[in-house]
């Protein structure tokens, strides 16, 4: 079957859906010019993982110099993060959720972006970076893009000078006075939100899968779940389909390029 037909059964799948859900992965992002972590020439591929620790406050709240791969890891992510906006793939999201189809995002990545491009119901299974957790009270604090940024830079100077002092004053940004630190789930730690993204995929009735290798669990398990129940699913990959034994509609492309074209016609069967 050729792309023009899949993309219209991909529409006719979408426009009959009631409870859609959509399941993003790192490949969403990289069309924001957001490098995954894992594929060649990822962060991952450059920088070990080990060698960056748990948390950057840590080395310099113990007093240690701050590692150098630590400072530079920080360094690239921040100007990444701050030349990357929203893409076609985003703003179709949000597109459907104004159109009353698209009940919610579960998404591996922690950029923000799907927020940004107006979708409310957003389930970040590896947290966002955008956001810091109070040690204290457990208070989050979700930050815009201008205070994060601001944030990000004062955190680069503090790391680059050891400035302890700077970083706890950076870090006790909430009200009760207590330490955060950011809210992104590092390795050996629990994903979040995971009952809460089970749930969506048990109650849904059809399902997006949006640029994800299907390789990180536990996450790689909500198609499966939407399968079960009887979902019918769409998956967009710029490769390959990573979920070829149960999905509906398989489309090889980027999701900015698709699922555009399959929005608008959407909106043209409704």
């Amino acid at each position: 079957m050729d792309d023009d037909r899949l993309i219209e059964e991909a529409a006719r799948l979408i426009s009959s859906a009631s409870q859609l859900v959509a399941f993003s992965g790192a490949g969403v992002s990289e069309e924001s010019g957001i490098p995954t972590f894992r594929d060649p020439g990822g962060l991952w591929d450059r920088y070990d993982p080990s060698d960056i620790g748990g948390d950057v406050f840590e080395d310099a709240f113990s007093g240690s110099p701050v590692p150098d791969t630590t400072f530079r890891f920080v360094s690239e992510f921040v100007a990444t993060f701050e030349k990357a906006g929203t893409n076609p793939g985003h703003e179709a999201l949000g597109r459907l959720e104004e159109m009353g189809i698209l009940r919610s995002v579960i998404t591996q990545n922690i950029d923000n972006l799907h927020r940004q491009a107006g979708n409310s119901n957003v389930i970040e299974v590896h947290g966002n970076v955008t956001r810091m957790a109070c040690l204290a009270c457990g208070n989050k604090i979700l930050l815009d893009r201008d205070e994060f940024l601001a944030a990000a830079h004062d955190l680069i100077d503090c790391l680059k000078r050891n400035d302890v002092e700077g970083l706890v004053k950076l870090a006790s940004m909430c009200p009760c006075g207590g330490v955060c630190r950011i809210d992104v789930v590092n390795f050996g730690e629990p994903v979040q939100d995971l009952p809460k993204a089970v749930l969506e995929a048990r109650t849904c009735d059809a399902m997006l899968i949006l640029g994800t290798s299907g390789v990180v669990w536990p996450a790689a398990t909500l198609p499966g779940h939407a399968k079960k129940a009887g979902a019918r699913l769409v998956e967009i990959n710029a490769t390959a389909c990573c979920f070829p034994d149960i999905i509906d509609v398989g489309i090889t492309g980027k999701t900015g390029e698709v699922l555009p074209r399959i929005v608008e016609l959407v909106q043209g069967m409704r």
